[in-house]
């Protein structure tokens, strides 16, 4: 009995201590987040089979931070940030999620909460992310954490490839997450006609770290024209060829061509036709390094790409159509929800559809399935739009990086459920805000280097209520030449 206590004690001292440190601070609630979600999966994997390890985050850091925004006084000047053309499709797809809560077809009231979880729990994010970076230096701040934070997953991720190569693949990731090994690599995938194998790294599987690795070159790319600080310049630039390598080294077949993808819309975005040729040296640079290394096979590598890209063009295709043979109007949330089987609940019998459009038109209907692309379809104009507000300037390359992720998220979902899958969706939200949060920070650098507000006065309109209708564009490159 003793034991137990002591036990419970230190169960509760560990959700006290961050839930009253990011109550003070809500912000160290997303610093804290960050900080732990390269450990996250392995925290998961350590304490396999336990289900509820998925949720260690969410309960010390993002749920005190969501309590501490909202009793900082910060929502009402936030909601007035966001742009109507986003949040107008965010209300309706956060209704539609609700009403298919309610679903009398749906699979119960626990499949339910697990699927309303998996929908709807990290869209406030974005007004996190909006009221968080205030300025350039808060931007800066979360970049750099980032950042500095790709190196742990990344290393850890290369060294267990090139132990398997050395001692075998089982032995190799067993040596880290012991039986809970079978699991994070989907029972030790391997293609061997390739050589690639499903590398976890510090994540519960391979395409949460793929996924993870994704997100992150948009800090990595964003803070290209912000940072000027001389180790956090070196460390980014070496960042991105890291990444690259690191990403075609965990095993998932879709990183030849999600990587490419994001790079080309990246430097497509920055220089054109120029940008595409410098995303061909930089990528066929990358799978010099990683595919010696890793001993994949660039012959069959190549083949394999072109039949699995056939193949998930006829597959996901199919997905949709029998998720619209078996509904039209949905058949509420959790009923196509892994998370509801894995935690030992019902989805209501149905196939687990691996797209998350699919997977939308099952659950939500094809009302809902619009009304979730229309979001994403939003996100990219708004990022879009925001790059011709700051072109010249040092803010561009960060819209540029964030319109390339959310095609990537479009596009990846059409194959696969990474708008479903932590970390990625809880920092496609959290880049959202950053977004809507730019044209504050550029309003703020221009106050601050002019000297007075005459040369932010006519920034455009592009957070509703965040800036002064009469703004214009030229404002943070006057403050530029004011400062030169």
């Amino acid at each position: 009995m003793n034991v137990e206590l002591i036990e419970l004690s230190v169960v509760l001292i560990l959700v006290a201590v961050p839930w009253v440190a990011v109550l003070q601070q809500w912000q160290r609630g997303i610093d804290l987040a960050l900080l732990f979600m390269p450990f996250a999966g392995a925290v998961q994997l350590w304490l396999y089979p336990a289900h509820w390890a998925v949720l260690i985050k969410d309960i010390l850091f993002i749920i005190p931070a969501y309590i501490g925004f909202a009793m900082s006084g910060e929502l009402g000047p936030t909601l007035r940030g966001v742009p109507k053309l986003f949040g107008a499709w965010v209300l309706l797809f956060v209704g539609i999620v609700l009403v298919q809560a309610l679903n009398p077809a749906g699979p119960g009231l626990v499949a339910a909460l697990i699927g309303l979880k998996v929908w709807l729990f990290y869209v406030p994010v974005f007004l996190l992310g909006i009221a968080y970076v205030r300025d350039q230096a808060s931007l800066l701040r979360l970049s750099r954490l980032m950042i500095g934070l790709i190196w742990l997953p990344c290393g850890v991720g290369i060294l267990q490839w090139l132990l398997s190569l050395a001692i075998g693949y089982r032995a190799a990731i067993e040596m880290f997450y012991g039986a809970a090994a079978v699991a994070a690599t989907q029972e030790f995938t391997r293609f061997q006609s390739v050589g690639l194998m499903r590398i976890p790294s510090t994540f519960s599987f391979a395409t949460q770290y793929l996924d993870y690795l994704l997100c992150m070159f948009v800090p990595v790319l964003g803070c290209a024209g912000l940072e000027h600080n001389r180790f956090w310049k070196k460390l980014r630039a070496v960042s991105l060829p890291m990444i690259c390598v690191a990403g075609f080294m965990t095993g998932e077949r879709s990183a030849f061509v999600m990587i490419p993808i994001m790079l080309a819309v990246f430097y497509l975005l920055r220089r054109g036709l120029t940008g595409v040729l410098w995303v061909g040296v930089l990528v066929a640079a990358a799978l010099m390094v990683a595919l010696p290394i890793s001993g994949i096979d660039p012959a069959n590598l190549l083949q394999m790409e072109s039949n699995l890209t056939d193949q998930y063009s006829g597959t996901q295709a199919g997905e949709i159509e029998n998720a619209l043979h078996l509904t039209w109007i949905g058949r509420g949330v959790g009923f196509s929800t892994g998370a509801v089987r894995d935690a030992g609940g019902d989805s209501g019998g149905t196939p687990l559809f691996e797209g998350y459009y699919a997977k939308a038109v099952a659950e939500l209907g094809i009302a809902g399935c619009i009304f979730t692309i229309a979001f994403q379809l939003a996100l990219i104009i708004l990022a879009l739009r925001a790059r011709s507000y700051f072109r010249g300037t040092d803010l561009e390359p960060y819209c540029d990086a964030i319109a390339a992720l959310a095609v990537i998220c479009l596009v990846y979902s059409y194959k696969g459920p990474i708008m479903s899958l932590d970390p990625p969706i809880s920092q496609y939200w959290l880049f959202a805000g950053i977004l809507f949060s730019l044209p504050r920070v550029a309003r703020q650098e221009a106050v601050t280097h002019a000297g007075d507000f005459s040369a932010a006065r006519n920034w455009p309109r592009y957070g509703d209520g965040l800036l002064q209708p009469s703004e214009s564009p030229n404002a943070f490159i006057s403050a530029k030449e004011t400062r030169a």
